[in-house]
């Protein structure tokens, strides 16, 4: 791999994080749950701030459900029983309430295009006894797309299908597989079903991909793994509880490769057994490009259940927007940080460390190109920090453009020792910003200003694609 500058001006650099599709994708499923549900909440606020002073009570006796072809009728009823459990009469209120938290569970399920609640007197009932009334409308059962993205020099085609509710439970079944130039060939298959009366979901999936490391280390990736997750939805977050087993291998190295890449190959798989858990809360009203609304992420992670790596893994993430003095700029702060403790005197394996900067982490710099270097590849890190701050404003003249002047101020650092954490790597630039099909695009012009040995920095312009930005 030929070797780069550390600060030198060349042409536009495009990055797509890989990560950014899940991201993507686990955004606007929550985003057309949470539209799917506003109509209703919507009238249950309204009719509940009317019925606030009414202390007439009822029993809600049942609830009548029609257009659920393909599911299961014992599935729903696990669905409905906490809502029809309660014996004592309830105000109006509590039963709205009681209604809205249903609605809410069926959306969650993806298995309804549209839902509809409806409460009425139970028909020849006793006094104040009432029935509520479900009208819902079924998704298609199978699901088949193919992709073709381009960027940064990377091509791929991708293949999804899906199978959805296929046992009339909620059920899904997943199939994906891509080609591409960086990222040569990936494939998952994935198992997902609903369980404790749908207040949770558990996962089984197959992964496997080839990656292409050389825009930043000599050498190629090579994964194959399982996952067993158990996930939690609430108004506080999400929560995921997983088991990951996966083999890894360096190879294909380059003629250039350093002693440590070299020292990080071979022909087995070093092999990772963990466990892990995060906590994701995201108000943001857009993934890409928020105006208003903050996202935390807590991430930790226990490996040594066997195989070669051993070591205790935290990370954050953070950010919140905001605008400012009632007009359409807007101020946008994030913070990340992570620390990786080896356990048993083990080192911690060149797939496990953090990485840092590129155009959608520390601006300014080369992908991957912070922290510990041998020769011409970057490492990883155990210990990191990035902080961003970003100013957007309406192009003067023009406030309907979807374009929008963006300044930035950049920070961070990774290291393995806690005595150079301090030292950080600092860029600064302005540029322009908009949307494409709710990816954000970057076009900036910047300057590190502080730079450390062996930092991939960059001058002049730098293009930016993703979904996930560092502010």
């Amino acid at each position: 791999m030929a070797h780069l500058p550390s600060s030198v001006e060349e042409y536009p650099q495009v990055v797509f994080d890989e990560s950014d599709v899940d991201r993507q994708l686990a955004w606007h499923e929550s985003r057309l749950a949470t539209r799917l549900e506003s109509q209703q909440q919507r009238s249950a606020g309204q009719l509940r701030r009317l019925l606030a002073n009414d202390d007439t009570v009822y029993k809600l006796s049942k609830i009548r459900l029609s257009g659920a072809v393909l599911t299961r009728p014992d599935f729903l009823r696990s669905i409905f029983a906490p809502v029809l459990s309660k014996s004592e009469p309830q105000k109006l209120t509590e039963i709205l309430t009681s209604a809205d938290q249903l609605h809410s569970r069926l959306a969650a399920l993806d298995l309804f295009s549209s839902i509809k609640l409806d409460l009425h007197p139970v028909p020849d009932g006793a006094l104040n006894e009432v029935e509520l009334r479900l009208s819902v409308s079924e998704r298609g059962r199978f699901f088949l797309k193919t992709s073709t993205d381009v960027g940064s020099g990377e091509g791929a085609l991708t293949g999804l299908a899906r199978g959805r509710n296929l046992f009339g439970g909620g059920e899904l079944l997943e199939g994906s597989v891509g080609l591409g130039s960086r990222t040569r060939a990936s494939y998952q298959l994935r198992a997902e079903a609903p369980v404790l009366g749908a207040k949770a979901k558990v996962e089984l999936s197959g992964f496997g991909a080839e990656r292409d490391l050389s825009a930043f280390a000599s050498c190629h990736e090579s994964l194959r793994g399982v996952v067993a997750k158990l996930k939690t939805v609430s108004r506080f977050g999400q929560h995921e509880l997983w088991y990951e087993l996966v083999g890894r291998r360096i190879g294909s190295l380059a003629p250039t490769a350093s002693i440590s890449i070299r020292e990080a190959a071979g022909e087995s798989l070093n092999l990772k057994s963990a466990v892990a858990h995060s906590w994701a809360f995201d108000s943001r009203d857009h993934i890409a490009f928020p105006t208003r609304g903050c996202s935390f992420r807590l991430f930790q992670e226990y490996a040594g259940l066997g195989g070669e790596a051993n070591y205790l893994k935290s990370s954050i993430e953070s950010s919140i927007s905001r605008t400012l003095f009632s007009s359409q700029t807007v101020l946008s702060l994030g913070f990340q940080s992570g620390l990786i403790h080896s356990l048993a005197g083990r080192p911690v394996p060149f797939s496990d460390r953090f990485r840092l900067g590129g155009p959608t982490s520390v601006r300014m710099f080369h992908l991957n190109s912070l922290g510990p270097k041998d020769g011409n590849d970057y490492l990883g890190g155990q210990i990191f920090w990035a902080g961003g701050l970003s100013l957007w404003a309406p192009l003067p003249g023009k406030p309907n453009w979807p374009l929008r002047v963006h300044g930035f101020l950049n920070a961070g650092r990774l290291t393995n020792t806690w005595s150079n954490v301090g030292a950080s790597s600092i860029a600064v630039g302005l540029g322009l910003a908009g949307q494409l099909q709710g990816v954000r695009i970057e076009a900036n012009i910047g300057v590190p200003i502080s730079v450390h040995e062996g930092d991939g920095s960059r001058r002049g312009l730098q293009v930016g694609l993703g979904i996930g930005f560092l502010s």
